[in-house]
């Protein structure tokens, strides 16, 4: 056997002991249904609670915009912390970055722990945000590996692997051995698992979720949402924004 096939097959043993079940968001436009605030969705009714406001900006008091609500019904969702419902509002302006993503102003993650029936309550969603469609959101299991630009911090004896493997790109003998276990490397919209990283692997805790711009919302010519948690803590999740 060569030493080129030796070292493939140790490439493909080591990246299975690497893989991690992520949760892909399958976004899909669907007719509006009359009640939306248990469901994952874009473009619905959020889950409220009874005293509860529809999040504004502390300096401004316009209303942010809800980019996705996420239901965890059926704790299919790996998330770090207890939670049923997680929101993420933005100051979000169509075709235009407003803000820096550091600036805890311009947007809102709001956690629900669990879901309380008898706290229901509608909010209606503020004439001063423009009318937009509803898109259902379905998690679906699939495999995940890491970003070739973030192995070299996870794995780095895998990168002196893929080195020894095609010492002229080594990304490309690694992203091959993805492909071949989890699918070609794309971007897209997951829970847990590895992130997919569009302009670098820039982690700033353990990778908790990424959003992926959708036909609703756009953060430049593309964009994502990537999201990361310190420890267990809701409190501690970080956010940064990376478009092109």
């Amino acid at each position: 056997m060569s030493t080129r096939l030796t070292l493939a097959e140790e490439l493909r043993t080591r990246l299975q002991a690497l893989l991690r079940t992520k949760q892909q968001l399958l976004i899909a436009p669907a007719e509006r249904p009359t009640e939306s605030q248990l469901r994952s969705h874009i473009g619905g009714d959020p889950y409220f609670e009874q005293g509860e406001t529809w999040p504004t900006h502390p300096d401004t008091g316009q209303p942010l915009e809800l980019i996705f609500q996420l239901v965890n019904d059926d704790d299919r969702m790996p998330w770090p912390f207890e939670a049923q419902v997680v929101q993420f509002y933005q100051n979000y302006h169509w075709g235009e970055l407003p803000y820096d993503d550091g600036d805890p102003r311009d947007f809102r993650l709001k956690i629900y722990p669990r879901i309380r029936p008898e706290q229901l309550a509608r909010v209606p969603r503020p004439t001063e945000l423009p009318p937009i469609g509803f898109s259902s959101i379905r998690p679906q299991a699939a495999p995940s590996l890491p970003d070739d630009d973030e192995l070299g911090d996870i794995a780095p004896e895998l990168q002196a692997l893929c080195e020894q493997l095609r010492p002229k790109n080594w990304r490309k003998a690694y992203n091959a051995a993805v492909t071949e276990l989890a699918g070609e490397p794309d971007l897209g919209s997951w829970v847990g698992g590895y992130a997919q990283w569009l302009q670098g692997a820039y982690p700033t805790g353990t990778f908790w979720l990424q959003f992926d711009s959708t036909e609703e919302f756009a953060w430049g010519d593309s964009g994502l949402l990537y999201f990361c948690v310190d420890g267990n803590d809701p409190a501690t999740i970080s956010f940064q924004l990376q478009s092109c």
